[in-house]
């Protein structure tokens, strides 16, 4: 360690450290005890007109805040579906709060308004919200009178791994997972021979693995790493359409504008996770155009995840802290003062430690599950943002130097203390279907090291820095 001086007439310069201080020291906030659930009132619900897939808009004033709780939808009429068929309705769905003026709910996967979710027609009656607080508390709005036209639309049927027990739709998977998809269409005409029903399904290469049984030509050659390709089904009977993980039909395959050719799906999986995160949101676009040129879109999504993973919060919990100790002798400010720098020429080294709070028996269906936390997988170090196995050093955490003023007539003397401290991440593990859970905690054992320049009229000053 040294201290070097200079005399200059200015004012002290402080540093504040990266990885030291005492911002892991404040108290956690108070409780918001201010809150309190208002009456929300709906302004206008729109549009008018809704397929499935597409999203209410409800306008407003006073919706809840998702950190207090979630806001509900209301829906109460009567439905009549094309054929002038009546049917009650009584729905109650979460919606998704965009600000206290704003909120949106999409009609997905099926016609929630039919009992059978397939039939088109028309809405009758009123919406109304309720703000839902997490203390129990519960607000309700006026109903507001509302009609909904529901347009031609295409049902999802089917979106899951294949050849599995999973439920039928499927909005959560892991990576490298083969799928199945069955869609159908109503409020458009069925195909026939003559006048085929056309699926377009559209995937994105950098979200679905894709091959294809293309003949003695490689499909690596022909189809693309990036961007959008299209798999044309034309259906000559009825109105659904399936393509699916190593299936036998063949479809019209298309690139961008290039036509390809037909070809069978030999692999239809979603893509690894990239290497710097934990998931990514996967889409499908599928859409129906039958022979009048009608046609009906739907967007389905799904999150892809790896099956194993740690989420950290960036919290560092203190669990010991050491004496301050003094790193360079006295420094006199002189008759006009002084500038000083402290720099680490033989700083103190500890070694990163991991330790688990772990439980490999889970009462879900996601195995096996390693008893070793280790063989999960799991990138622990990109994890918390630093290497679990790398010593650190306080040369690293207080950085180059440090430099501050000594004023006239007084004493500096530099000092460093060190911190034990935890980081904590939650390890999530999933699988095929969709289902998570939380086997325990990945800790993580690290150092941290906090400089001060304690100046005062007799030497040694005393720090600042708090005690042990």
């Amino acid at each position: 360690m040294k201290a070097t001086m200079g005399i200059l007439g200015v004012a002290i310069f402080l540093f504040t450290v990266a990885c030291g201080g005492d911002e892991w020291d404040m108290p956690a906030p108070p409780k918001d005890t201010t809150w309190q659930n208002r009456t929300p009132s709906i302004l206008m619900a729109t549009p008018n007109s809704l397929a499935v897939g597409e999203k209410l808009v409800v306008l407003g004033q006073n919706f809840i805040d998702t950190k207090h709780g979630y806001l509900l939808l209301v829906l109460k009429g009567t439905y009549y579906d094309s054929n002038n068929n009546a049917q009650a309705v009584d729905l109650q769905k979460k919606a998704k709060v965009v600000n206290t003026g704003k909120a949106t709910w999409t009609m997905y996967p099926n016609i929630v308004f039919d009992k059978t979710g397939d039939h088109i027609g028309r809405f009758i009656g009123s919406v109304a919200v309720v703000n839902m607080g997490n203390d129990g508390s519960r607000k309700y709005s006026a109903r507001l009178p509302v009609k909904v036209q529901v347009k031609p639309s295409i049902i999802l049927r089917v979106a899951r791994p294949g050849s599995s027990n999973c439920q039928p739709i499927v909005t959560k998977t892991i990576e490298n997972t083969g799928f199945s998809f069955n869609a159908e269409v109503v409020g458009l005409r069925s195909g026939t021979k003559d006048a085929p029903l056309k699926f377009y399904w559209t995937f994105l290469a950098e979200q679905w693995n894709v091959s294809y049984n293309y003949g003695t030509m490689d499909p690596n050659t022909v189809f693309p790493k990036k961007g959008a390709f299209v798999v044309e089904d034309r259906i000559t009977s009825g109105r659904s359409s399936v393509v699916m993980d190593g299936g036998s039909r063949n479809f019209l395959i298309q690139v961008g504008s290039d036509m390809m050719g037909t070809a069978s799906l030999k692999t239809l999986k979603t893509m690894p996770v990239p290497s710097l995160g934990n998931n990514y949101s996967a889409t499908v676009n599928v859409v129906a155009v039958d022979s009048s040129n009608k046609q009906a879109l739907l967007q389905i999504p799904i999150n892809v995840a790896r099956k194993a993973s740690m989420t950290y919060d960036g919290i560092v919990k203190i669990r010991e802290r050491f004496h301050p100790k003094p790193v360079t002798d006295c420094i006199p400010g002189g008759d006009i003062g002084r500038q000083v720098t402290y720099s680490e020429d033989k700083g103190e080294t500890k070694a990163r430690s991991m330790s688990f709070n772990y439980n490999a028996n889970l009462a879900i269906n996601i195995s096996p599950i390693p008893s070793n936390p280790f063989a999960l997988g799991i990138n622990f170090s990109a994890g918390f943002g630093v290497d679990i196995n790398a010593s650190t050093s306080s040369s690293k955490s207080i950085g180059k130097s440090l430099s501050g003023q000594i004023l006239p007539g007084e004493y500096g003397m530099f000092y460093r203390q060190t911190t034990k401290v935890e980081r904590i991440g939650t390890i999530m593990i999933r699988n095929h279907c969709g289902a998570e859970a939380s086997p325990g905690k990945a800790i993580l054992t690290d150092w941290l090291w906090t400089p001060d320049l304690a100046t005062g009229p007799t030497c040694p000053p005393k720090t600042m820095l708090p005690k042990a």
